[in-house]
């Protein structure tokens, strides 16, 4: 964690995710992660398990709930992993070989130069979970492709994101906008819950996904202004926030890498410019209309769908500094 508090003084929302137990059958799969890396620790799996069945499409029913959670779980397990090879290590090798395991059309070289062939093992580990899974999912055919195309997107962003942290002088704020709001995976957990709604009418599908754009989007504000702090000590400059900071000329490039300022003045010259207050009032503004719509389609709920956001919000602000 990145502050030490006991247990009675955190917020009851953050409370009950840190008393979430994870399944014991992942223990395998996180202790592989515990002997590789420390880059992430318990908090975040356990962040993970507890919003999961928040924002759950109402079309999954009961029976493959837990199905649904743990195929997202270790989904996100294998992309956390490849995220932080490439956004955190710039561990361009490991990430090109890495981000092929999913697709039969391409062949994972575990014996590339310069790649990490441990990491790549638990790659394939969370991988193999995830599919395991996802094998038991009644529609898994009706929505595979759709789930390959909205991992692609994934993928691509966090390649963009390396080349930020590699050369900050790239980051922009469409470019956040357009590729960073991908590596929420919401898509992608959408289309895990769909392939688990046996009922779900594909006529509302294009719906579903128009309102899936603007949820992703309210999840990636949460994320930015939540995470940006410990992401600037991790020299992670893909935040919106940051990035928007950088443009605006209230920090500069050469500021952010010189390591005789410290991040904490960074930090408070981001914080007086107001740039989390914007993308607070973005939120609010983007939910409030989702809220207000009415959606002409049978098969799912989406006011609950969306309510999800609202929660997830919750949870990130109440839980900041801590994952």
């Amino acid at each position: 964690m990145a502050t030490s508090v006991t247990t009675r003084q955190l917020p009851r929302i953050v409370r009950d995710m840190t008393q979430t137990e994870l399944p014991p059958e992942f223990d395998p799969l996180l202790d592989h992660y515990g002997t590789l890396t420390t880059d992430r620790d318990q908090l975040l799996w356990q962040w993970l398990y507890y919003v999961f069945p928040s924002f759950r499409l109402s079309s999954v029913p009961d029976e493959y709930g837990e199905l649904a959670r743990k195929a997202k779980f270790c989904f996100s397990v294998y992309m956390t992993v490849l995220d932080d090879l490439s956004e955190r290590h710039l561990d361009k090798e490991t990430f090109e070989q890495g981000r092929k395991i999913p697709f039969s059309s391409t062949r994972c070289d575990v014996e590339a130069p310069g790649a990490d062939t441990e990491a790549l093992a638990l790659l394939q580990e969370s991988w193999d979970l995830t599919k395991a899974y996802l094998s038991r999912a009644p529609r898994r055919g009706d929505f595979e492709e759709l789930f390959e195309f909205d991992l692609r997107q994934s993928l691509n962003t966090m390649d963009y994101n390396r080349l930020v942290n590699e050369g900050p002088q790239l980051a922009s704020p469409r470019g956040a906008e357009m590729y960073d709001t991908h590596n929420m995976l919401l898509f992608i957990y959408v289309d895990i819950d769909l392939a688990f709604s046996p009922d779900f009418d594909l006529a509302d599908l294009a719906t579903l996904r128009d309102v899936t754009w603007d949820a992703q989007r309210l999840a990636r504000i949460g994320n930015w202004v939540t995470t940006w702090e410990r992401e600037l000590d991790e020299c992670d400059y893909t935040s919106r926030v940051v990035v928007e900071a950088l443009e605006r000329g209230v920090v500069t490039e050469a500021e952010i890498r010189d390591d005789d300022v410290p991040n904490e003045t960074i930090a408070h010259r981001i914080k007086d410019a107001g740039i989390e207050h914007e993308h607070l009032l973005s939120w609010n503004e983007t939910y409030r209309s989702l809220v207000s719509r009415e959606y002409d389609v049978d098969s799912v709920d989406l006011h609950s769908f969306v309510d999800g956001m609202r929660h997830l919000l919750e949870v990130d602000v109440k839980a900041r500094g801590l994952k």
